[in-house]
């Protein structure tokens, strides 16, 4: 027996070890149709678009929220960056045995609260119990239905030479309070930027509609991550200023500590974005305006280098973005 016949962390982790994981065992039972380009949400017939997503984080607890926000904003932001408007909600339930019901609660009521804040509805779910050992306290499923903006017109079809790439705040964050929440690490100052990005994407479409490329949340993965995802099977590369991503003075330091490039560090209320280039001053004006977008930039070009990233220094070399085979710091949603 080798290592390729068991399930390794990494594989997890949102990089290249997870990217091959899928490739291999799902998208080639399930690939094609609704799942062609692995979109964070699928579009449906009827206008309808629907996701996913699992929550396993740890600590549940952490520096700007808890697994329960988590969960909702995780699913409502993958139906908001795929072009949805998210209406209603699923709440699956996995819990261990000798799980505190105190806890359940604080959970379960921030679910509730940032529902509703949402403006969606959890209409069905589910709750199993397993025996003690068997997971780490409590396990989180939520499924989301939305409809599609008339206005959204998001394919990597779409993308051309000279559309600018843009990122609605700082990176980095949620991945950092993570960590710091972990190994207790007091006085870093860092907060997750858990939460809805409604208010983003409310504010590209007014103003680009169907200038709007494409869009995602850097979540597992980081930036990095995603930016490889957009252009996979794309004719266009990407230059990237290394300058110009914005990263927070607590997370920069943290990275620094560590060693782990913020490229690769998952946000959890971030919108990168693909949009053509005459409507990316009035986007990034109008996101600089809202909570959390004091840190929004362009952050660099499309060119024709097909599915190749770039960065430029600050002395102007370049050097080749490689994504990570795993991810320094599983278990982040």
């Amino acid at each position: 027996m080798n290592g390729n016949d068991r399930i390794i962390l990494a594989q997890g982790g949102g990089g290249a070890a997870s990217a091959k994981l899928i490739e291999a065992e799902i998208v080639s039972r399930f690939g094609g149709g609704a799942l062609d380009g692995l979109p964070d949400a699928a579009s449906l017939p009827g206008g309808l678009v629907f996701s996913t997503d699992s929550f396993v984080i740890s600590p549940r607890f952490f520096p700007g929220g808890n697994a329960g926000k988590l969960a909702v904003c995780g699913t409502v932001n993958d139906l908001l960056v795929s072009g949805g408007i998210p209406q209603y909600l699923s709440l699956a339930l996995v819990l261990e045995e000798g799980f505190s019901r105190k806890e359940l609660g604080e959970i379960l009521d921030s679910v509730r609260q940032t529902a509703d804040q949402e403006r969606v509805r959890i209409v069905t779910g589910d709750t199993k119990v397993v025996p003690k050992g068997a997971l780490d306290g409590i396990f989180i499923n939520t499924a989301g239905i939305g409809v599609m903006r008339k206005e959204a017109e998001l394919g990597r079809d779409r993308l051309r030479p000279g559309d600018r790439i843009l990122v609605s705040g700082g990176i980095g964050d949620h991945g950092m309070a993570i960590l710091a929440a972990r190994h207790g690490i007091a006085g870093a100052g860092v907060s997750s930027d858990c939460g809805s990005v409604r208010a983003f994407a409310d504010e590209i479409f007014r103003i680009a509609g169907g200038g709007v490329k494409l869009m995602r949340d850097p979540t597992r993965g980081g930036l990095g991550a995603v930016l490889t995802e957009l252009l996979k099977g794309s004719p266009c590369g990407a230059e990237l200023e290394e300058a110009s991503i914005p990263v927070s003075e607590g997370t920069r330091t943290l990275c620094s500590m560590t060693g782990i490039d913020p490229l690769f560090v998952p946000c959890e209320g971030r919108i990168a974005a693909i949009v053509s280039p005459e409507f990316a001053d009035d986007i990034l004006a109008a996101w600089r305006r809202l909570p959390g977008g004091a840190l929004a930039a362009d952050i660099g070009t499309l060119n024709g280098d097909a599915e190749e990233i770039v960065l430029r220094g600050n002395w102007g070399g370049l050097r080749r973005m490689i994504l990570p085979e795993g991810d320094p710091l599983p278990r982040i949603c």
